[in-house]
């Protein structure tokens, strides 16, 4: 059923009114801390295109290839079984975030969706314990942590987080990774709304596209061949944890220039893919999130803005937009091709602090920020970051590597 009815009572609040409902909302949904929920079953039709469960259940070595073309990854460590059989791993794993192809998202969906609150997504924290490997089947569970309410100053809107871990567990009952989604809301009151137009950006009213001229492509295109020659990548040289040193620069790597075939790729290895009927299934319930075409007259499906301009103007950005988990898919890269193949990537918290658009470079680019000790484990913090041709920094993550230690 479609929700426009259930919630135009909204539409004619004052301010004081819309908060206290809003507050009555969140209370609502903050009962539910620490309750656990399964996601449909994958035969199952989804009806709500927020409610994400299974993916793809059984990882694969075609799987997990395809997932490292879709990060621009050519590390044998991901693709060539001879390779990988003469590393520690004894075989083909999976780099890190490669759980967004199991399965992304929550049960719980994006929750508070009503008039004057505009959702996004904020990053999200990656937990890892062994890696993932072909033969591995898995079911997922979500464990819901509610609303934050983060102070803004100078702002005409609330600001509120909202956290959702999702667990992977194999057929041998063993967690591999906890994958913690957020999403924030900004949640503006009536009077404090400003009337959008057709295209007018809001933040990115002023964005123009980059026309790259032949030397910034020259550098593009050189890092890309540095790549496939494996420039770069530490790979079976050990990387000890003794010769790292705090405060050093990572070599970067560059990603881009982002077009619709980048996207795509992206697209059918770590996204619900829905067409025609599926795709109505998933969308008439909300329609309200879901605009109308002023051309076809149709609804457009939400995630259309991340492939075409036309799109992203229906939703208020002047650019087709990169999906946020891309670009910490982008980040990856960079870190296990310093750790070489013995690193373990224990955790990488993500944000994402402004839009990458198609048409935009991104060069990854990192620094060790610390090296410790802890429980045994001998472990560096680096820090990395996605920045365009312009300097703008739009997705950031600080990462923990567990290296060898040459006294172990």
């Amino acid at each position: 059923m479609n929700n426009d009815a259930a919630e135009s009572d909204w539409d004619d609040l004052s301010d004081s009114e819309w908060n206290k409902k809003l507050d009555e909302r969140i209370a609502r949904f903050n009962e539910e801390r620490g309750s656990i929920k399964t996601p449909p079953p994958p035969h199952a039709i989804m009806d709500n295109e927020y409610e994400r469960g299974i993916n793809n259940k059984l990882v694969t070595e075609d799987l997990i290839r395809h997932y490292a073309d879709a990060i621009g990854d050519p590390n044998p460590l991901w693709r060539d079984p001879s390779y990988a059989a003469g590393t520690r791993w004894g075989g083909i794993i999976a780099p890190p975030t490669f759980e967004s192809c199991i399965s992304f998202g929550s049960s719980f969906g994006g929750r508070l969706r009503v008039p004057g609150v505009a959702r996004l997504a904020a990053g999200n924290k990656h937990d890892y314990f062994k890696p993932f490997r072909p033969g591995d089947e898995f079911s997922v569970h979500d464990k819901y942590l509610g609303f934050e309410e983060k102070k803004v100053d100078g702002k005409p809107y609330r600001m509120f987080i909202e956290s959702v871990p999702r667990y992977f567990v194999n057929q041998r009952d063993e967690t591999i990774a906890v994958a913690t989604g957020r999403n924030i809301y900004m949640a503006t009151p009536p009077s404090k709304r400003r009337k959008k137009t057709d295209g007018d950006g809001g933040l990115y009213r002023d964005k123009q596209r980059h026309h790259f001229e032949p030397a910034e492509l020259e550098a593009i295109h050189r890092d890309f061949d540095d790549q496939l020659a494996g420039v770069g990548r530490r790979g079976a040289t050990v990387r000890y944890w003794e010769d790292v040193v705090e405060g050093e620069e990572i070599r970067p790597v560059a990603k881009g220039v982002y077009d619709v075939c980048d996207a795509c790729a992206r697209t059918v290895v770590s996204t619900y893919t829905y067409a025609f009927a599926i795709k109505w299934a998933a969308m008439r319930g909300h329609l309200q999130h879901h605009p109308v075409d002023p051309e076809t007259g149709e609804h457009r499906f939400r995630r259309d803005w991340h492939y075409e301009d036309h799109a992203a103007r229906l939703f208020g950005v002047p650019y087709a937009n990169v999906g946020g988990i891309h670009n910490e898919m982008m980040l990856v890269h960079l870190v296990t091709d310093w750790m070489g193949d013995d690193g373990f990537v224990r955790s990488m918290d993500s944000q994402d602090r402004r839009m990458n658009f198609l048409g935009d470079a991104t060069w990854v680019k990192g620094r060790v920020t610390r090296k410790y000790v802890e429980d045994g484990d001998h472990l560096v913090d680096v820090h990395v970051w996605g920045e365009n041709q312009d300097g703008v920094v739009h997705t950031k993550a600080d990462v923990v590597v567990k290296l060898v230690c040459r006294a172990e």
